[in-house]
């Protein structure tokens, strides 16, 4: 006779001829297709133990009434939850309303899963187009970025020179009024929807390790001001080269719409703005650091 793991099997006979109602592990492992190694674990742990074990010799037998247990137990399994959360469900005084909002929990982790896996699955479809694209195409990292706090000024500027005039200002004049050993990083934000070559909605500053007295005058034009930096729970990164001595990370926050990406990026969602973090090669870039 042959049994899968859902058939249950019950031969009522009583007194000394127990163990014809019983099976040794091995027995009971290719009955129910489970390791004897897994029977003995759950053994261990409490989950599954066996209905006698035999003063004497110690063998272990398990009934045929406890199949369906174990069947519980290994769909349980299968469904992803811990076997701390099955032994918990299969305890009898635990409501029907508890094993529900267990699994939904079980069902919320399962779907946050999918959504991970589905945004690693359009990155890969994204560095695929990249590959067949021009080879200065920058990689693109999704990250998610803290709060921070600013020290900045924020100006529409009428045109690149006027920004590079603005942050080179910054990086000769804000070591001078502020510790340069609170300083962070050198950043831009581009408020403006796509950069353009003319009045450009920006603003410059330097990311700090702490607070500072505020505001900053670093001439009658230019005047900074401490703020925060919100929190990005998801936000698209990117190292753009430009000239010999600055790297600019271009980072782009990630909202819920999908739009196209301009230069080749991973079609990614639409930009909220943009940021440019100073990462230059120079001993002497104004955010404080030896680079």
């Amino acid at each position: 006779m042959t049994l899968t793991l859902r058939d249950t099997l019950y031969i009522g006979v009583s007194g000394n001829d127990w163990r014809m109602t019983m099976f040794l592990t091995g027995e009971f492992s290719q009955i129910s297709r489970v390791s004897k190694r897994l029977l003995h674990y759950y053994d261990e742990i409490g989950l599954l133990k066996p209905a006698h074990i035999d003063p004497h010799t110690g063998y272990r037998y398990y009934s045929a009434s406890q199949l369906p247990r174990l069947n519980r137990i290994l769909a349980l399994k299968d469904l992803g939850l811990a076997l701390d959360h099955i032994a918990r469900m299969m305890q009898a005084e635990v409501s029907d309303e508890e094993i529900h909002g267990m699994l939904l929990l079980k069902k919320a982790e399962v779907e946050q899963t999918l959504l991970e896996e589905m945004q690693r699955l359009r990155r890969v479809e994204a560095r695929l187009q990249q590959n067949r694209m021009a080879d200065d195409v920058p990689d693109v990292v999704v990250k998610s970025i803290p709060a921070q706090l600013f020290l900045s000024i924020r100006a529409i500027l009428p045109s690149p020179k006027e920004m590079l005039q603005l942050v080179q200002h910054i990086q000769r004049t804000l070591p001078s009024r502020v510790d340069p050993r609170v300083l962070g990083p050198l950043v831009g934000v581009v408020y403006t929807d796509g950069f353009t070559t003319r009045n450009n909605d920006v603003e410059f500053g330097s990311l700090l390790k702490k607070p500072v007295e505020d505001p900053i005058a670093l001439s009658e034009e230019y005047v900074l001001r401490l703020r925060e930096l919100p929190a990005v729970p998801t936000m698209a990164t990117a190292v753009q080269t430009g000239g010999p001595d600055l790297v600019f990370v271009v980072t782009t926050q990630v909202t819920k719409r999908p739009v196209k990406v301009d230069h080749g990026r991973q079609p990614s969602e639409q930009r909220a703005w943009s940021v440019l973090a100073c990462a230059s090669s120079t001993d002497n870039c104004g955010c404080g650091k030896k680079r």
